[in-house]
């Protein structure tokens, strides 16, 4: 049975409403929705809308993203592992959503003070926004959807390539770096500009490999492509 991300994004909104429900007594109303850099609750709205607002996004984002992704021609004719990491990417935001929602949304609910645990949160990002999103993106072929969509990857499938291939040990690498720092950096300001950096740092570093070697590309074709 094929994986649909849909479907699979579908059964983690279900099982957080649920979720939601069971511990709905022990929840005080209203929730905190936005916390400080010292994970301290500072903006409070109704309970239902802290209870229904990440699941829907659940739903909301990937069936979006699967129907986008079914008018491009690219990814319909995928197969195996391109066609699979397709598929996880697509599910990826409703699977960050729902760790983050169940293990530290509503753990903060419950809290008496609010808080939020700020390093599970980054550890959550560590592992899927970086590390599992790298190792799905080594096998995405060229689309114009899905992936690391800059000018440079779109316009050459060499760039595409190299620059998703390269992305599987980068953001591995950074990934599991943050993971360590998740533990170890202080909390507040320092949690927070070590996050930004890596996480946001090993995109931006893909973004610039893919120019280089798009240009680098380009440049090679001048001199080996015949003079007419």
């Amino acid at each position: 049975m094929a994986f649909h991300p849909v479907a699979f994004a579908f059964c983690l909104a279900v099982i957080s409403v649920f979720h939601g429900f069971f511990i709905c007594n022990d929840v005080p109303n209203p929730v905190p929705v936005w916390w400080n850099l010292h994970a301290h609750p500072i903006y409070y709205l109704p309970r239902w809308f802290g209870f229904t607002f990440l699941p829907v996004l659940m739903v909301v984002i990937p069936y979006i993203l699967h129907v986008v992704a079914c008018f491009d021609s690219k990814i319909r004719i995928q197969s195996g592992e391109a066609k699979h990491a397709v598929a996880h990417l697509i599910s990826l935001p409703a699977l960050f959503l729902f760790v983050v929602h169940n293990f530290v949304i509503l753990h903060a609910f419950v809290r008496q003070d609010g808080d939020i645990n700020p390093r599970f949160f980054v550890v959550t990002v560590a592992l899927w926004l970086m590390i599992w999103a790298g190792y799905n993106f080594q096998y995405v072929t060229p689309n114009q959807t899905i992936g690391l969509l800059t000018p440079w990857t779109l316009r050459s499938d060499h760039s595409w390539t190299k620059t998703h291939t390269h992305s599987a040990w980068i953001l591995d690498i950074v990934g599991l770096a943050l993971l360590i720092c998740a533990f170890y950096v202080p909390t507040g300001v320092p949690l927070l500009v070590v996050t930004l950096v890596l996480s946001l740092g090993s995109y931006l570093f893909l973004i610039i490999y893919s120019v280089f070697f798009f240009e680098s590309v380009e440049i090679s074709r001048e001199f080996t492509e015949p003079l007419v």
